[in-house]
């Protein structure tokens, strides 16, 4: 990531952009995984995802319709420690809906490209909730409500962790956990671009619907689901 500002002198311009590569590279390389949910055990897997978890020795249950709860969202301890003073309560709050939104757009819009399931507006209706969160959320361009004019350019919009559990209706246990961290998508053309929130929520979209068809794809794969150790 880059930051250009039209107040800065140039050689301190490019000492600053490098220093801001170094520490987020280096905060992207440690993946802050999510607790395991408790009852589940990890077990191993061949793709998709950092961390899949079952409920040991119990088989998982058919099921069928499917109802998405509200993500909770929570941004990366770096970001909050590195924008401290300028962000504003607002900010934050304004930042957590929107992607929280983002990512419960794309589970719902991936339960209902799939014949198997059928996606549902009630709990009360559902055989299966999802419980999503989006932990340690790190915007590059951060998108704040800065005084003047800075400028951000990036080549990936930043990281987050995914973190899902499959929770069964009727009785609240929780089945199942999928974890993942991972980067946006970078530039296609390897060019830097002018972030703004726009920008974000498109490479963080498709993200989210990696994240999306990763789950739908292991959810409908014969024998996805083994019995935990």
């Amino acid at each position: 990531m880059y930051l250009l500002s039209n107040n800065l002198p140039k050689i301190l311009l490019q000492t600053s952009a490098l220093l801001a590569v170094i520490v987020l590279s280096a905060c992207a390389s440690n993946k802050p995984y999510s607790e395991a949910a408790p009852g589940l055990t990890e077990v191993s897997h061949n793709r998709y995802f950092d961390r899949v978890l079952l409920a040991p020795g119990t088989p998982f249950p058919s099921f069928n319709r499917v109802y998405v709860e509200v993500p909770q969202v929570t941004m990366n301890d770096y970001w909050l420690r590195n924008y401290r003073g300028d962000y504003t309560q607002r900010d934050l709050e304004r930042i957590k809906t929107a992607y929280a939104e983002l990512l419960q757009k794309s589970l719902r819009e991936g339960i209902t490209e799939q014949e198997a399931f059928t996606l549902v507006d009630s709990a009360a209706d559902a055989d299966i909730i999802f419980r999503p969160k989006l932990d340690a959320l790190n915007l590059y361009a951060p998108d704040l409500s800065f005084h003047g004019r800075i400028d951000h350019y990036i080549h990936e919009a930043g990281n987050a962790t995914f973190d899902l559990q499959l929770v069964d209706a009727a009785s609240g246990k929780v089945l199942a956990q999928f974890v993942d961290h991972s980067e946006t998508f970078s530039n296609p053309a390897s060019v830097r671009e002018r972030a703004n929130r726009a920008t974000n929520a498109r490479y963080f979209g498709r993200l989210m619907d990696r994240w999306t068809n990763n789950l739908m794809a292991y959810l409908t794969e014969e024998n996805s689901f083994g019995t935990a150790p």
